[in-house]
């Protein structure tokens, strides 16, 4: 896996932040100051254009056995599901797609894995994924595929 991943949270806002946001919200302006910088048509080009991004059945067989090393890890009480590889493969393929390539590498998939899987669980009472890291164990336990 490559290092360029490091977890980072945000956090809960201060209350007066949150207290901001609800007020904003009550006023109808929550997005004041968004302003549009794509259309509807280059954004489902866009999206195209990732979901033509090339993953071999390597990089697949790779995504299938992370997420399921997250229904048999002891920290893990309800691990990733169909839906969870689903959404490793199509992240994947726009990080690939961001990057410049037109194909998927194990790095893609190593990289925004922990993001994409993480709400998606459910970790056994007393494991809070801050102390332990159940994911960065997922991801070591296994190998990427060697791509020639």
């Amino acid at each position: 896996a490559s290092d360029v991943y490091k977890r980072q949270t945000l956090g809960y806002p201060r209350p007066e932040d949150e207290l901001e946001l609800l007020r904003r919200r009550r006023s109808g302006a929550p997005l004041e100051g968004v302003r549009q910088v794509a259309g509807r048509a280059e954004l489902e080009g866009l999206c195209r254009a990732a979901d033509a991004v090339y993953l071999s059945d390597e990089v697949l067989d790779y995504i299938v056995r992370l997420v399921g090393a997250t229904r048999n890890h002891p920290l893990i009480a309800q691990g990733g599901s169909p839906r969870a590889t689903l959404a490793v493969a199509a992240v994947s393929r726009a990080a690939a797609f961001v990057r410049g390539r037109d194909y998927v590498i194990p790095e893609d998939v190593a990289d925004i894995f922990r993001d994409t899987v993480a709400h998606r669980l459910i970790l056994t009472p007393g494991c809070d994924g801050t102390q332990q890291d159940p994911l960065g164990e997922v991801l070591h336990m296994v190998h990427p595929p060697r791509l020639r």
